[in-house]
């Protein structure tokens, strides 16, 4: 089955919203948050029958296809359920717009959901340089300190398509480089205070921030074996 197919059958299985990059409300309603929990299942159920479908095939895939497949599992079936749904800084919910989650346990409730199998919240408790670097081969981990932000999004142009995970001073997120565009998508406690995707460029959190952490997650060739298994 070529990429295209698989993408189209996770969003048709999904029923993704296709304006990925709109920012989408928390429901209001009881009745809503179970319609969404209902749909989110499928969406998890359908990254299990992708891999099911690929994994005897894994071997013979290249690490450029492979890092598609993962990073469209992250950010076109799961993430976007996630969007709007409250920020708190002890949130830890595990469903979709229903009660509120912290930036933490955002990165790695969505990586778990996603498919990949690691300890949620033993990560999510963890200083976030310390969880880039307890998932991430240091090969695909790179720092900042007092980098101009133009400089920092030109950095991970260069770097290409897939999805990373970015630590900062007292923050995490993910950020996803789609191939023309660069995304900050985190559980943010300013402005909106809820899970949003925003134009890295644009974001305030990211500019402000010191120091920053990038580990490329979609590249290290174990995740993406850790993941398929």
């Amino acid at each position: 089955m070529k990429l295209f197919q698989l993408l189209t059958l996770l969003m048709v299985l999904c029923n993704c919203n296709s304006n990925q990059n709109k920012l989408y409300p928390t429901p209001q309603v009881a009745s809503s948050v179970v319609a969404s929990t209902i749909n989110y299942d499928s969406c998890k159920n359908s990254i299990l029958l992708i891999k099911k479908n690929k994994k005897s095939q894994w071997l013979n895939i290249s690490k450029t296809e492979k890092e598609k497949i993962f990073t469209a599992a992250v950010t076109e079936t799961i993430i976007p359920k996630w969007i709007g749904t409250a920020w708190d800084f002890n949130g830890i919910t595990e469903k979709p717009q229903d009660g509120s989650i912290a930036c933490g346990y955002f990165v790695t409730t969505v990586l778990r959901d996603a498919g990949l199998n690691l300890a949620r919240i033993k990560l999510a408790q963890c200083a976030s340089e310390q969880m880039i670097v307890t998932l991430v081969q240091p090969k695909y981990i790179q720092r900042f300190s007092n980098v101009p932000m133009g400089n920092f999004v030109q950095a991970i142009l260069d770097k290409g398509f897939g999805l990373y995970i970015v630590g900062l001073d007292n923050h995490t997120g993910f950020i996803y480089n789609n191939g023309k565009d660069i995304y900050f998508i985190h559980s943010t406690f300013i402005g909106t205070r809820n899970v949003q995707k925003e134009k890295a460029s644009e974001s305030w959190i990211l500019e402000k921030s010191k120091y920053k952490v990038l580990g490329k997650i979609s590249s290290d060739e174990k995740i993406l074996e850790r993941w398929i298994n």
